[in-house]
């Protein structure tokens, strides 16, 4: 392994990137290298830690076993990635146990000549520091979003100068409510004594719902998104987030202020907009995390198309003069149209008349709204219906006796039938209305009944962006909210769904499926292409070589 190549594999590591030449190098004489084959285990669960661990080649798996002996936790570690912080920085044992998923080359950095470096580059140590604490909030939380071998990488709160601007006033009411305690103690005044207790009170519930909501808004960013967590307890609930690849730029915005006190703003540019990190300590930090895993992303496609397309030339020129065998792609004649939006389906079988929110048929998901928004609709007709049955009864038991019989059951005949139909009504308009997530595309059906149908489709590769919302005390409750889908310079909204972060990962997981088969057919349809073009290269270098040159001709 030559140092070149392991300088500059250390110049990829965030905390490393801005090293100078001569301490690099002695960095690099320091590592110890070890290749584990696949399966084999390189550090222990419980084991004392022993250095920095990077992932110079291959890959390993992380998990954690809980006391019950259940795995509470796993991730993926690729190329690139390091791990080791939190034990070196806590002093603790390895929480978890990495295991070699294929042939990988670790590179340690053992702990003393680690501990004079950090000592020497503040720098680094505070890229690590936030390493350390982003896991270790990250242990915290339950965050029941995040998808299979999907890693956290960066998690901060808002920086604490926001939380102490926020409780000047409760602070200050606070202190005039002692001041007139203090004056009720002295005087006796009864009325102003609990006027002080309480302001008091008060003043306390507001100090501690801004503590609560301070620590409930979180900025994210994994190995595959951006994300921002808000929550206003009781009243609001939100997720935005984009994914990496969408990502077009990063920039860091500061204040006076905040330059003193080390915090800022991160933008994060996308195709729709931009994802505003608003108020994070040491931005620059967290802005690196971002932009290492966004270069990552794209290394990652560039290396998945150069091993395709050397693949392809190996199987071309595996045996000279074989023809080499490839599938041949489907592509449409000139001519032909494509159909880029596929037929949806318009009925969903029978449970279209169930109180299903959820259910999947032929590949295609289909949402309903919830049954709170189903009980809000209904309730008009319901009160109504029970309304008119609570006055028959009064009549038929004679305390309501300004009608006769006969008008009052001809009159709660004709009503009951309006209310039953509008009951009815209101029913299959909850029913017609139906959100749909298919291979291709995602749909939006509103259809009154005995009216006009509207449908909105969009396609999945047009999707830039999703957020959720779960707003009110009840919506938070019942778990019911928006997701929020931005295509293009508009807004696709599935409204009133049950489980709306579920939904939201289903479009992210459907987009992902349906973006991978556009890259593997746009990556076949290349191969071919390359390898048409060698085959007449060497059809073209063949017929030089047998064409008899003018000097031999007789």
């Amino acid at each position: 392994m030559a140092n070149a190549d392991l300088t500059q594999f250390l110049r990829e590591v965030p905390f490393l990137r801005d090293i100078d030449q001569e301490d690099l190098a002695q960095v690099v004489k320091d590592l110890q290298r070890k290749t584990f084959e696949e399966d084999e285990v390189i550090a222990q669960q419980g084991a004392p830690g022993n250095g920095l661990y990077f992932i110079f080649e291959g890959k390993a798996e992380a998990t954690h076993v809980d006391p019950r002996k259940n795995i509470a936790q796993k991730a993926i570690l690729a190329k690139g990635e390091s791990f080791g912080e939190v034990e070196l920085n806590l002093g603790k044992p390895w929480r978890s146990s990495i295991r070699a998923i294929e042939k990988t080359t670790i590179l340690r950095w053992p702990l003393p000549s680690l501990e004079p470096f950090l000592k020497t580059h503040p720098e680094a140590l505070a890229h690590l520091s936030f390493a350390v604490k982003s896991r270790h909030l990250a242990t915290k939380l339950r965050l029941n979003w995040l998808r299979e071998n999907e890693t956290i990488h960066g998690l901060v709160r808002k920086h604490p100068i926001l939380l102490v601007r926020s409780l000047v006033f409760p602070l200050v009411f606070l202190g005039g409510a002692l001041a007139l305690g203090n004056w009720a103690l002295s005087d006796g005044g009864s009325v102003v004594g609990w006027l002080g207790a309480i302001i008091a009170f008060l003043s306390l519930a507001l100090v501690a719902w801004r503590w609560v909501d301070w620590r409930n808004d979180y900025y994210i960013v994994t190995n595959r998104r951006a994300v921002w967590l808000e929550k206003v307890v009781g009243i609001y609930d939100r997720r935005q987030e984009t994914p990496l690849h969408w990502v077009l730029s990063i920039s860091i915005s500061t204040d006076l202020l905040g330059r003193l006190l080390g915090y800022g703003d991160i933008v994060i540019r996308t195709y729709t907009g931009q994802i505003l990190f608003r108020n994070v300590g040491k931005p620059q930090i967290l802005a690196a995390v971002v932009q290492e895993h966004w270069r990552r992303i794209k290394q990652k496609q560039i290396h998945t198309d150069r091993e395709e397309m050397i693949r392809a030339l190996q199987e071309r020129l595996q045996l000279e003069g074989e023809e080499a065998q490839f599938p041949e792609l489907e592509l449409p004649t000139e001519g032909e149209s494509v159909e880029i939006f596929e037929e949806i389906p318009s009925h969903i079988g029978l449970d279209q008349w169930t109180f299903k929110m959820r259910f999947e048929e032929g590949g295609v998901i289909t949402y309903r709204k919830h049954w709170a928004v189903l009980l809000r609709q209904l309730s008009p007709p319901t009160i109504s219906l029970l309304l008119l049955f609570i006055f028959l009864i009064l009549r038929l038991g004679g305390l309501v006796e300004f009608l006769s019989l006969n008008q009052v059951l001809l009159s709660s005949v004709f009503m009951s039938v309006v209310l039953i139909f509008w009951w009815l009504y209101r029913y299959v308009d909850w029913i017609n209305d139906i959100y749909q997530i298919t291979p291709t595309q995602i749909v939006d059906v509103n259809k009154k009944p005995l009216a006009r149908e509207v449908r909105k489709v969009a396609p999945l590769e047009n999707i830039l962006g999703t957020e959720v919302e779960r707003k009110g005390l009840i919506g938070i409750l019942l778990n019911y909210g928006a997701v929020i889908t931005n295509v293009g310079t508009e807004q696709f909204t599935f409204r009133g769904v049950y489980d709306p972060a579920s939904v939201q990962q289903e479009i992210v997981q459907a987009q992902e499926a349906f973006l991978e088969r556009e890259s593997e057919t746009q990556r076949r349809q290349r191969r071919e292409e390359v390898v048409e073009w060698l085959s007449a290269y060497h059809e073209e270098v063949s017929q030089k070589r047998v064409e008899p040159r003018e000097d031999d001709e007789v």
